[in-house]
């Protein structure tokens, strides 16, 4: 991404994702907190694509249905990585809020950092700092996406 394409709007939401996620804390922590994180763009994300966004306030919909929702606004072949890798996430998510020590806890992770194309993958760095460097990737890349779509609908709207 061009550094010109970048929002005030994403540039407060990295800054703020910097701010919240524990950095070399807790693998726990850092996984409940940046799923939170990209959870809240997601959802934004959603927001912004919906004629009435308020319609669904009462649906609970959970990360993996907002998974869903947001893959279903963009063509099938649409960064197919980013919404495997979000569902990866999810499951790591889920195994830790559900058990108190996860089987598989690592091989989960490597595998997210494994299917998502940052190039951490291939860094020297130990788990953890690929880790949330791969989780600072997915992010931002959810993060581009909340306002990139938008001028075209609008434009589709103004020439009905």
């Amino acid at each position: 991404m061009n550094t010109d394409d970048i929002t005030n709007r994403q540039l407060e939401s990295f800054q703020r994702f910097l701010k919240l996620l524990p950095h070399g804390k807790d693998l726990d922590l850092v996984t409940l907190k940046a799923h939170l994180l990209i959870e809240e763009q997601l959802r934004q994300l959603i927001s912004e694509r919906l004629k009435n966004p308020t319609s669904l306030d009462d649906a609970r919909l959970d990360f993996y249905q907002c998974i869903l929702l947001a893959q279903a606004f963009f063509p099938p072949d649409f960064q197919s990585w980013l919404w495997t890798s979000l569902v990866k996430l999810n499951k790591i998510r889920n195994a830790i809020a559900h058990n108190l020590e996860p089987k598989g806890f690592s091989d989960r992770i490597g595998d997210l950092i494994q299917s998502f194309p940052s190039g951490f993958a291939e860094t020297a760095f130990d788990q953890q700092t690929r880790f949330e460097f791969t989780l600072s990737s997915m992010f931002d890349a959810v993060s581009s996406l909340v306002e990139r779509p938008r001028a075209p609908v609008l434009r589709l709207q103004q020439s009905e």
